[in-house]
């Protein structure tokens, strides 16, 4: 049993050695590498190729990839290409330009109102408060009535044009932490790319905000750190799985991911493979009182975009008594997380049998884009629930 335990831990140490010594020039760019995935996968943007996460978006693609994030602009989209109307609302948008059919659709749905000129400048450069109010309108956000909010990562001003737009972004954590955004300066592609990806994650699976780390809130110059997405046990059955073995882990983000035990645990090969559909598990599995460990990816290759490459990115921002959500064997597992905690490499303490009982322990290559240490966030049972 203990050379069985050496050998998993061994392999876990190689887990992304593939990884390592690249990055230094890509940390920026990485942090879009989950929003590039998802938009690029919807057919929102062009995922192929270099896709300039560090280039300015001017306002006639802001337009576009904001309104292809949901359908119904999308079939607005298509029927207006077949039938333009022979004027143009703007003097400086000409009908033959690919982003007119754009120009029309947002106008019409007031996503956009042109300068106090008359005109659009389509090319122009688009501001963060411009780019906040394109995508609160494009879903109706009620910004004339939202509470006044504010962060270090996007600061607000009261009583502005768009303080009420910048304000649901707070509240819905469309803003990702640490990003330094001010209103009035020019967003990036990749900027842009989080936004939407935040705010359209949020509407589409009907939560109140995203789940991946939450802002430093100042009201009336009052801060106090966001509470993460943390949901109360009567509502843990949200989290169940049709899937016979998922976890989700809502205060970063991650909803129904497939968990899958590897066929071979004791080589490299075997290790890895299953992270090609979610993560990994080994040891014991939910209700059998035991250590229970999922491991998953915190890096990958620049190049490399895969849903599941950079899965655990984010488990250092999970904060202490977050739940954890298990779907196993038609029951529903929750955890409370109660640790969290960074390793050398070379530690194999978390793979040897202990006495404390059932315990989930995330498990992942830290820090990102490295592979000198592990991060580990364990967590308890609190909750089991029986499903139909």
């Amino acid at each position: 049993m203990k050379r069985q335990v050496l050998s998993i831990a061994v392999v876990l140490a190689l887990m992304l050695d593939s990884a390592s010594g690249v990055f230094a020039q890509y940390i920026d760019q990485s942090a879009y590498s989950n929003a590039v995935a998802a938009l690029s996968s919807a057919g929102i943007i062009d995922g192929g190729g270099n896709v300039r996460l560090n280039d300015p978006v001017n306002r006639a693609e802001a337009l576009k990839i904001i309104l292809l994030a949901q359908d119904k602009y999308v079939r607005e989209i298509d029927r207006m290409k077949s039938s333009m109307p022979p004027l143009s609302l703007f003097p400086d948008v000409a009908m033959n330009q690919w982003y007119a059919p754009y120009v029309e659709v947002g106008f019409r749905y007031g996503l956009i109102k042109g300068y106090p000129d008359g005109r659009f400048v389509p090319q122009n450069g688009v501001k963060v408060a411009e780019a906040a109010a394109m995508l609160t309108r494009s879903y109706a956000e009620p910004t004339s009535t939202a509470p006044y909010q504010t962060s270090d990562s996007l600061p607000n001003q009261q009583n502005q044009w768009y303080s009420g737009a910048v304000s649901v972004l707070h509240a819905r954590n469309a803003v990702m932490l640490g990003s330094r955004l001010s209103a009035g300066n020019f967003m990036t592609r990749g900027q842009l790319f989080d936004m939407v990806y935040r705010m359209r994650e949020v509407h589409l699976q009907n939560i109140a905000s995203f789940g991946g780390g939450s802002p430093v809130f100042s009201v009336n110059g009052q801060s106090s750190q966001g509470v993460s997405t943390v949901t109360s046990q009567s509502t843990s059955a949200q989290f169940a799985s049709k899937k016979p073995f998922a976890i989700s882990i809502p205060s970063i983000g991650i909803i129904d991911l497939t968990i899958t035990h590897p066929t071979d645990p004791y080589t490299q090969k075997g290790i890895l493979a299953v992270l090609q559909t979610g993560v990994g598990h080994l040891f014991a599995y939910p209700g059998k009182g035991s250590k229970i460990m999922i491991y998953g990816h915190s890096s990958g290759y620049p190049w490399d975009l895969s849903e599941f490459t950079k899965i655990f990115r984010t488990i250092n921002e999970v904060q202490e008594g977050a739940r954890i959500y298990v779907t196993y064997e038609g029951k529903l597992y929750v955890y409370q997380v109660s640790e969290k905690k960074t390793i050398p490499a070379n530690d194999k303490t978390a793979f040897e049998p202990d006495e404390k009982g059932e315990q989930l322990v995330l498990y992942t290559c830290w820090p990102p884009d490295s592979i000198s240490q592990r991060y580990l966030v364990y967590a308890t049972p609190v909750e089991t629930i029986a499903l139909k």
